[in-house]
C-alpha cells in the first residue's frame, strides 16, 4: 500500500466520524432550537406587551400630574400617545394567549383600563373647569379639590390597573421559566449522549492514528537519523529502508544523493575557497572602512581601513559592534538593518559620523545594509563608513566664502537703503510719481537682498557650528502657542483660517525656543505665500520618543519632480509667489537636524502641502547628548 492510500484511509475514518457526531449534534440542536422558539413565541411577546403597558401607564400617570402643574397641552399630548401605545400591546397580549388563567388576566385588565380612562377623563375635565375659573382669580381651594380628586379616585385606579399588568407579566414569565427548565433537563440528557459518543469516537481515532503514525513514521526516523549523520560529516551513511512506497523511492534516491555529493566533494572545495578569497580581497581592497557583522550583531570581518580605527581583526571577531565601534549610533544602525531587513542610510547633519583616525579627526557618513543568501534569508549587515571630510571641508569653504561675502556686503547695501530711504522722505526735493514707484521698488529689492543677506549669514552659522542651539525643556504646546501668536493676523489678513491642534497632554521637549520658532514661522509663512484659499492646520503629537509636527495648507502644492530637492539651497517651484530666496526650508532643515530631528514633506498639486518635522522628548535628547559624548 503506498503511502497516499495510507494517509487517505485515516483520513476517511477521520470524516466518518466527524460526519456521524456532527449529523448527531445538529439534529440534536435543531431539537434544542424549536424548544427555544416555542418559548419564546409562546410567552415573549406578551411578556414584552405587558413590559410596554406598564411603561405607558406610568406615561398616563405622569401626564395627569403635568395637568395639575398647569401644562395642560403637554399632558393631553402624551395622553394621547400613551393610550394608543397601551391599547396596542393589549390587543398583542389579547391574541397571544397561550397560558391557563391568562384570558381571566385579560379580561380584567380591560375592565379596569375602561374604568381608568373614565377616571381620567373626569378628571381632566374638573382640572380644566378649575383653570376656566382661574382667570377670575378663583381661590385656592379650588386647586386643592384637584389634587384629592386625583388621589382619591385617579390614584387607586392607577395602581388598580398597574397591578393588572404586573400579575400578567408574572403569569408569562412564570410560564417561560418553567419551559425553560423543563428544556434544560432535556439538554443536559442529550449533552451526556453527545459527550458519550464523541468520546468513543474519539478513543477509536487516538488508537488508529497511533497505528498509522509508527507505520508512516519510523521510516521516516530512520531518514532523519541518516541525513543528521551526513550533516556531521559522514558522507558514507546509508538508509536502510525496506518498504516500497514514497519513503522507500524518497530513501533510494538520498542514497544517490549522498554519492554525488562525495564525488563533488573535492571539486566543490578549491572553487568555494577562490570565491571566499575573491570576496576578502575585494573587500580588503576598499578605501573606506567596512564592517561585517553576522545576524545576531557581533564581528565577522574588518577591512583594513576599518583596523585602522577600531583596531586589529583578530581581536575584534566575535564582538559585538557596539562594542568594538564604541559608537552607539552604529550599532544603532546594525541592530535597526537586522531588524527592518532595509538599509540603513541617514542623511544630513545628524547623520554625519566623526571619529579619531590617526590623531586627527574625520568625518564619515553611516551606510548599512542586511546580507542576504538566495534564498533571502538573513545572513548578517554590511556597515561601509563613507568618508565625506573633503566634501565637509568644501562645505566650510562655501559657508565661510557665502558669510564673508554677506557680511562684506551688507555695508554698501545699509548705505544703498539710507539713500533710498532719504529720497522717498523728500529730503533732496520732491519727487514725481515715477521718480516715487522706481524707489519704492528699489527700496523692495533691498529688503529682499537684505533679508537674504542674513538668511545666508544664519545658514551659514548654523552649518560651520556657530549658532548652536542652546537647549532648555520647555512644553511642545506652550512653544506653538508662541509660535503662532504672532502669526495668526498675517493668516486672517490673506483671508485664511489658522487652527492648531496640540493636545494639552503633549509631553515636554528639550529644544533651543527661538529657533523651533524660527521653524513654525519659516514654515507658516511658507504655506501663506502659496494658499489663496482654505486654512493652515497645526497638528503635533507624539511619536515613540518624539514630538511630530505637522504644518497642512490647502494650498497649491508642490510637482512629484520638486520634491526630492524641496530643501535644497535656493531651490523654488516655478510659478510660485514672488518673494522668497530658496534658504527658509534650508534653514528649517538645519536647525530641525540639529535638534536631533527629522524633517519631510508631502504634497499634491492643487490640494496642498503638508510638511512634517520631529523634535525629541527631553529623555529621547539626553540619551542622544551622552551618545554624542561617548563617541
Amino acid at each position: 500500500m503506498s503511502l497516499r492510500s495510507k494517509l487517505l484511509l485515516g483520513y476517511l475514518v477521520f470524516v466518518a466520524a466527524l460526519i456521524v457526531l456532527g449529523g448527531w449534534s445538529a439534529w440534536r440542536l435543531r431539537e434544542m432550537g424549536g424548544v427555544s422558539r416555542r418559548i419564546i413565541s409562546n410567552n415573549y411577546d406578551s411578556v414584552v406587551a405587558a413590559q410596554e403597558m406598564k411603561e405607558s401607564l406610568e406615561r398616563q400617570d405622569s401626564a395627569a400630574l403635568f395637568a395639575l402643574l398647569g401644562a395642560r397641552d403637554k399632558a393631553l399630548g402624551q395622553l394621547r400617545e400613551h393610550r394608543a401605545r397601551f391599547d396596542v400591546n393589549l390587543h398583542k397580549a389579547e391574541n397571544n394567549i397561550t397560558e391557563v388563567g391568562e384570558p381571566q388576566a385579560l379580561e380584567t385588565l380591560r375592565r379596569d383600563r375602561d374604568s381608568y380612562y373614565k377616571a381620567f377623563d373626569a378628571f381632566l375635565a374638573k382640572v380644566k373647569a378649575t383653570e376656566s375659573s382661574g382667570q377670575q382669580s378663583v381661590p385656592t381651594g379650588e386647586e386643592m379639590s384637584d389634587r384629592s380628586e386625583y388621589f382619591t379616585h385617579l390614584e387607586p385606579e392607577f395602581n388598580r390597573l398597574r397591578a393588572d399588568c404586573e400579575h400578567l407579566l408574572q403569569l408569562n414569565q412564570r410560564a417561560m421559566l418553567a419551559k425553560s427548565a423543563a428544556a434544560a433537563g432535556v439538554a443536559q440528557l442529550w449533552f451526556y449522549r453527545t459527550l458519550l459518543i464523541a468520546g468513543v469516537l474519539v478513543a477509536a481515532g487516538l488508537w488508529l492514528a497511533f497505528f498509522l503514525s509508527n507505520r508512516i513514521v519510523e521510516p521516516l526516523r530512520q531518514l532523519t537519523a541518516t541525513t543528521a549523520r551526513m550533516a556531521g560529516g559522514d558522507l558514507d551513511a546509508r538508509v536502510t529502508v525496506n518498504s516500497r512506497d514514497e519513503v522507500g523511492m524518497l530513501a533510494l534516491e538520498y542514497n544517490r544523493m549522498a554519492e554525488r555529493i562525495r564525488q563533488l566533494r573535492s571539486s566543490d572545495m578549491g572553487r568555494l575557497l577562490v570565491a571566499q578569497q575573491t570576496t576578502e580581497a575585494a573587500i580588503d581592497s576598499l578605501y573606506d572602512p567596512v564592517i561585517v557583522t553576522d545576524g545576531d550583531g557581533c564581528v565577522t570581518k574588518l577591512n583594513p581601513a576599518a583596523e585602522e580605527i577600531f583596531g586589529s581583526e583578530k581581536e575584534n571577531t566575535g564582538k559585538h559592534v557596539g562594542e568594538v565601534s564604541r559608537a552607539a549610533r552604529i550599532g544603532s544602525a546594525v541592530a535597526e538593518a537586522l531588524e527592518s531587513r532595509r538599509p540603513v542610510a541617514g542623511e544630513g547633519m545628524s547623520s554625519v559620523l566623526p571619529l579619531a583616525v590617526d590623531g586627527s579627526e574625520r568625518a564619515f557618513r553611516l551606510r548599512t545594509t542586511p546580507m542576504r543568501d538566495n534564498g533571502q534569508h538573513l545572513l548578517g549587515a554590511v556597515t561601509i563608513l563613507e568618508d565625506i571630510t573633503h566634501l565637509r571641508e568644501i562645505d566650510r569653504l562655501k559657508s565661510e566664502f557665502i558669510a564673508t561675502a554677506s557680511h562684506e556686503l551688507r555695508t554698501p547695501l545699509t548705505s544703498v537703503q539710507m539713500g533710498v530711504h532719504l529720497l522717498l522722505e523728500g529730503a533732496l526735493g520732491e519727487l514725481t510719481d515715477s521718480q516715487n514707484e522706481v524707489l519704492q521698488a528699489c527700496r523692495q529689492d533691498c529688503e529682499r537682498l537684505d533679508k537674504l543677506m542674513r538668511d545666508l549669514l544664519d545658514l551659514s552659522r548654523i552649518e560651520t557650528g556657530e549658532s548652536q542651539p542652546q537647549l532648555a525643556t520647555v512644553s511642545a504646546r506652550d512653544l506653538l502657542d508662541t509660535a503662532v501668536k504672532d502669526l495668526r493676523a498675517q493668516v486672517e489678513a490673506k483671508g485664511l483660517h489658522l487652527r492648531v491642534d496640540a493636545p494639552v497632554t503633549l509631553p515636554w521637549v528639550i529644544v533651543d525656543r527661538l529657533q523651533i520658532e524660527r521653524v513654525v514661522s519659516n514654515l507658516v509663512v511658507n504655506a501663506i505665500r502659496h494658499t489663496k484659499q482654505g486654512e493652515i492646520k497645526i497638528n503635533a503629537e507624539q511619536r515613540d520618543n518624539y514630538v511630530a509636527v505637522s504644518i497642512q495648507d490647502t494650498g497649491s502644492g508642490i510637482p512629484s519632480e520638486y520634491l526630492p530637492h524641496i530643501f535644497d539651497k535656493f531651490v523654488q517651484v516655478p510659478d510660485a509667489p514672488t518673494g522668497g530666496a530658496g534658504l527658509g526650508l534650508t534653514i528649517s532643515k538645519s536647525i530641525v537636524e540639529a535638534h536631533g530631528g527629522q524633517i519631510s514633506v508631502q504634497s499634491q498639486v492643487g490640494r496642498g502641502t503638508t510638511f512634517t518635522f520631529t523634535l525629541p522628548l527631553e529623555a529621547a535628547s539626553k540619551t542622544n547628548r551622552d551618545d554624542k559624548g561617548s563617541q
